[in-house]
């Protein structure tokens, strides 16, 4: 005698993303950098540089 098996599958959980939030970005305000921030800045060429020597002196002490 064969035995009977139900035909319907378990319902499988389905992630979803979370909900996007449109709109958001629209309500940020943005600061605007004045002249004078601006000259107080580095370049990023000097900024790369200033790490990797910070870098290099950490590991080579008597340097």
């Amino acid at each position: 005698m064969a035995k009977d098996y139900p035909i319907e599958e378990p319902e499988t959980p389905m992630v979803n993303e979370p909900v996007a939030e449109y709109g958001v970005a629209a309500q940020t305000t943005r600061r605007i950098i004045s002249d004078e921030e601006i000259a107080q800045c580095i370049p990023l060429e000097e900024s790369r540089r200033r790490l990797t020597e910070k870098i290099y002196k950490f590991y080579h002490p008597e340097a």
